[in-house]
C-alpha cells in the first residue's frame, strides 16, 4: 500500500497543533512524526523530479540524434547531386552547422560511402560552380564528376603504363595523360597511387574478393 507522506505530514501538524493548544498535550510525538513524513515527502518529490529530467534528457538527445541524422543525409544527398546550386547550399549549410558548433561532416562522410560515394570526392567543388568567365579563377575539379568505376579503370591502365620499365615512351605517355587530366580538373593521382600500391605488394587481404 503505498502511503502519501505530505497528507500523513498535514494530519500529525494538525494534531500536534491540537496538542499544543490542549493544556496537558505532548505535540512533540506528533511533531516529530509529521517531520519524518515531510522529509519521506520531499525524498519522493526529489526522486520523481530526477526521473523526470531523466526521460525529457533522453527524449532530447533521440530527437536531437534524429535532426543531425536527417540534416546529414539531406546535406550529403545534395553532395552528391552534383547539381551545382544544391551543391552549394549543401556546402553552405554544412559550413553553418560547422561554425555553430553542430559539426555533422562524420555523419554526411558515413551516409556518401553507405551511398556509394567517395566522401573525399563529393566535397570538391563542381565544375559548373566556378564562374567560367573569371579569368582568375582557380581551375574547377571534375574528378567526382567522373564516375568512381570509370576513375579505377583509367588510373589501373596508367598505372600498368607507369610501371613499365621496357619502355620510357609509354612511360611519358602516361604521364602526360595523367598531367593532362590534372589539368582540366581531373586529378586521379590518388587512384593511381593507389593502383601501382596494389599492383606492386598486392591488394589489401582484408578486402573482399568480390
Amino acid at each position: 500500500m503505498t502511503i502519501n507522506h505530505r497528507a500523513e505530514a498535514e494530519e500529525l501538524l494538525k494534531q500536534a497543533a491540537k496538542e499544543a493548544i490542549h493544556p496537558e498535550g505532548d505535540p512533540t510525538h506528533a511533531l516529530a512524526a509529521a517531520q519524518a513524513h515531510a522529509t519521506l515527502a520531499r525524498d519522493e518529490e526529489r526522486a520523481a523530479t530526477t526521473a523526470d529530467l531523466r526521460d525529457a534528457i533522453t527524449l532530447l538527445r533521440r530527437r536531437e540524434y534524429a535532426t543531425r541524422e536527417a540534416v546529414a543525409v539531406h546535406i550529403a544527398k545534395a553532395l552528391a547531386s552534383r547539381e551545382p546550386d544544391r551543391w552549394k547550399a549543401g556546402i553552405d549549410l554544412a559550413k553553418a552547422l560547422d561554425e555553430a558548433d553542430c559539426n555533422l561532416d562524420q555523419l554526411i562522410d558515413a551516409r556518401l560511402s553507405d551511398d556509394g560515394w567517395d566522401p573525399r570526392s563529393a566535397w570538391k567543388a563542381v565544375s559548373s560552380a566556378v564562374r567560367s568567365e573569371d579569368p582568375w579563377a582557380p581551375t574547377p575539379d571534375i574528378t567526382a564528376s567522373i564516375p568512381e568505376p570509370v576513375r579505377r579503370v583509367i588510373a589501373g591502365h596508367l598505372a600498368e603504363a607507369l610501371l613499365d620499365g621496357r619502355d620510357s615512351d609509354v612511360q611519358k605517355w602516361a604521364r602526360g595523360i595523367a598531367y593532362e587530366l590534372k589539368n582540366i580538373g581531373a586529378d586521379l593521382t590518388d587512384e593511381i597511387k593507389q593502383q601501382i600500391t596494389d599492383m606492386t605488394l598486392g591488394g589489401d587481404p582484408t578486402d573482399p574478393p568480390f
